[in-house]
């Protein structure tokens, strides 16, 4: 009996150490791969696996998103006027476009929900349907949103 009792503690104590084993490697592994990772940068007040990382895939890749000194995005704080700016110039970097200045804005009072969508009426036409953002409100999430699916998305 002791002997079956001391065998099935090596047995146990292998097994522990497999199962370790196989952990670590697998967690260096996803660590150093950026394929699982949602972005290329990972905002701090945001989980990696939250839908900001798709819904504004495009814009984060080509750095038209500008996160806070301390790396957050604030997804539902009201978008600024230099945040909103950025964003177009990047675009427009992207696409070798320069944006006409009747799309920007030059102060965060003009900033609303319906401002961010008329402004948006003067870079596309109807097709990408600007006109069902109509009660969008003035969130970075928001206005990062609908640059991605009217100026982004649309174009590809």
């Amino acid at each position: 009996m002791r002997v079956l009792k001391h065998r099935f503690n090596r047995y146990l104590l292998f097994a522990l150490g497999l199962l370790i084993l196989s952990g670590s490697a697998t967690f260096f592994t996803l660590v150093n791969s950026k394929n699982v990772m949602a972005a290329d940068r990972a905002f701090s007040d945001i989980a990696v696996d939250h839908p900001v990382y798709q819904l504004c895939r495009h814009l984060i890749e080509i750095g038209a998103v500008k996160p806070y000194p301390d790396m957050t995005l604030a997804p539902f704080e009201k978008i600024s006027a230099a945040d909103w700016n950025h964003a177009l110039i990047r675009i427009g970097e992207h696409f070798g476009r320069v944006i006409p200045n009747s799309a920007k804005f030059e102060s965060d009072r003009e900033i609303s929900g319906e401002a961010i969508v008329r402004r948006l009426q003067h870079l596309v036409d109807d097709e990408c349907r600007v006109a069902s953002f109509a009660n969008i409100n003035d969130s970075r999430l928001s206005a990062y949103f609908i640059l991605e699916h009217c100026l982004l998305d649309y174009n590809e």
